[in-house]
């Protein structure tokens, strides 16, 4: 990891070269994330969905509310709220061909509105709270009095718009079903996601067949050879499917997001294999979003930001500019009358944000070096001392490792010491010391004591001991865990630094936007300074304390 370091930093200059150059000259819009969250009283977002025929018609929710904007974000109004009731909200829908129908999937059942948000109407309980609570939901696309619900313990559906609902029995009970996709070529197949794999239907979710098993432990014996091609050894087994993704370009390519990154088929699910994870800083894969604009891309939303994966290239790139919140619950594509495009949504833990094209002046800085810039931060730590500090804070330096195999060896060389002491032994019976000449001394019998040292080595160990294995397990936790805190610091790091940047080359933005970013540039330094012991802190303190003197 200590390799990467300068090619890190590197990469940073170049890239920054590079945008500079192509915003002078080639063009003067780029794509970035902006704020849409006025009027939306709560900063904790789960959730965002868009009308899929009215270009202007976006939904949002909170763990209490729904909000609803006609014109793209610009404004909001609060449709639903359930503050101090003990429901709360876990997923919603917008109904396809009918704008003013909203669907709310709550831990005390399905809710329905028909006329965008003023009247309610559960339409849905179940029995007990796993029944109850309504995670995921799916309307079908030719006929939407179809309605799929998944909740904590199984998947539910009605064919006459909520009046009568049936469990599908075909699906593990007791199971939850996190993510249901319908294939709008082909509304007949239908896949959901649930606590024991992947399930697909071809008959409209009549039956329904497993096509990818989360714990491999449930496979009996009887498994034929072409069912083992669908796990190879790269796929761990034992995570969470928390989003499925049709391919709207070609429907037999399905995207899985799982806690362990991207699973991809492109034969309706006989075959899978794992994408790449280059890029991709946190692999619990939350949602996911495809556009038919790109067919080369799949987004996904993590606890650490925005990724964009290229089938192309099989790596990821973060979505970060403009973005201030890094906690992604939900994504969504909507159409941007503005930008003439698809745009993209993201519900975050500090608002809801969208990615729009913004028009850049470049009067005051179009002719900016990146080494200018970059020496604007001269005299912060370089990430090479950032990385250094972190693994001394977490005490995973590569030289402990070493120190630990030199110890081990160092063992071989000390002595097994034994010591014993005997008492109450009668020294006569002992020819050494008495040889036969005092047999008949009686005086000192069953009241003698004495003691006695050994050393003895085990010269094998000098080449090999068990220490060594001892010492092979923790090596390997200790670089697992020494690679993932420097993962993370470089990259708290270097988004602190693009937030710098971003924040030196727009000085003309409104006072939220600076406080906003402010905010987000505290909150940056102190996700390093929990993973380096305070030591960004420190040496600013020390900076500004030797620039007073």
């Amino acid at each position: 990891m200590r390799g990467h370091s300068i090619s890190l930093a590197a990469a940073a200059v170049v890239c920054f070269s590079l945008h500079l150059a192509l915003t002078a000259n080639a063009g003067v819009h780029e794509m970035v994330w902006k704020d849409f969250s006025g009027g939306i009283i709560d900063a904790d977002l789960q959730n965002v969905v868009v009308s899929p025929d009215i270009q202007d018609m976006a939904y949002t929710n909170s763990m209490n509310s729904v909000y609803r904007t006609a014109d793209g974000g610009k404004t909001w109004k609060e449709v639903l709220s359930f503050r101090g009731t003990g429901n709360t909200i876990n997923t919603i829908t917008a109904m396809p061909k009918n704008e003013k129908i909203i669907l709310a999937g709550t831990s005390e059942g399905l809710y329905r509105s028909d006329d965008g948000g003023s009247q309610w109407v559960r339409i849905f309980s179940g029995i007990g709270n796993l029944e109850d609570s309504v995670v995921s939901i799916a309307v079908h696309p030719v006929h939407t009095q179809i309605i799929f619900i998944g909740t904590g313990s199984g998947l539910y559906r009605t064919d006459n718009n909520g009046k009568d609902w049936n469990r599908d029995n075909n699906l593990p009970a007791g199971s939850p079903v996190r993510s249901i996709a319908i294939d709008n070529s082909r509304a007949d197949i239908i896949y959901t996601a649930t606590g024991k794999g992947i399930y697909k239907s071809t008959n409209n979710g009549i039956d329904w067949q497993r096509i990818f098993v989360t714990n491999l432990s449930e496979i009996n014996d009887t498994i034929s050879r072409q069912d083992e091609a669908i796990y190879p050894e790269e796929i761990n087994t034992g995570i969470e499917i928390k989003s499925i993704a049709i391919d709207p370009a070609d429907s037999k390519i399905v995207f899985a997001g799982t806690t362990a990154g991207l699973l991809i088929t492109q034969d309706s699910g006989l075959t899978w294999r794992k994408a790449g994870n280059s890029g991709l800083i946190n692999r619990d894969i939350r949602r996911l979003a495809v556009s038919s604009e790109d067919p080369d891309s799949i987004f996904a939303a993590t606890e650490k930001g925005v990724f964009r994966y290229s089938k192309t290239s099989d790596n990821w790139h973060e979505l970060y500019n403009g973005l201030v919140s890094s906690d992604i619950r939900s994504i969504a594509f909507s159409y941007d009358r503005y930008a003439g495009s698809k745009a993209l949504w993201a519900a975050t833990r500090n608002g809801l944000y969208k990615m729009v094209p913004v028009a850049k002046v470049f009067s005051d800085h179009s002719k900016v070096e990146a080494q200018q810039v970059f020496s604007e931060f001269g005299n912060e730590p370089t990430i090479e001392e950032i990385r250094e500090a972190a693994m001394s804070y977490a005490e995973v330096q590569p030289d402990k490792i070493s120190g630990w195999r030199k110890a081990a060896a160092m063992k071989a060389l000390l002595p097994d010491l034994t010591f014993k002491y005997d008492k109450n032994k009668s020294w006569q019976s002992d020819d050494y010391y008495y040889q036969g000449k005092y047999l008949d001394d009686d005086i000192t019998k069953d009241k003698d004591s004495g003691w006695s040292i050994s050393l003895s080595w085990e010269l094998g160990d000098l080449i090999w001991n068990d220490a060594q294995t001892s010492i092979d397990s923790r090596s390997k936790l200790m670089v697992e865990l020494r690679d993932d805190i420097l993962n993370e610091v470089t990259r708290l790091y270097f988004e602190r630094r693009r937030m710098q940047i971003e924040m030196l080359l727009s000085p003309h933005e409104d006072i939220k936007e600076k406080i906003d970013k402010e905010l987000r540039l505290q909150e940056l330094t102190a996700d390093i300074d929990a993973l380096t012991g305070s030591y960004l802190s420190r040496r600013q303190s020390q900076i500004k304390k030797a620039e007073k003197m």
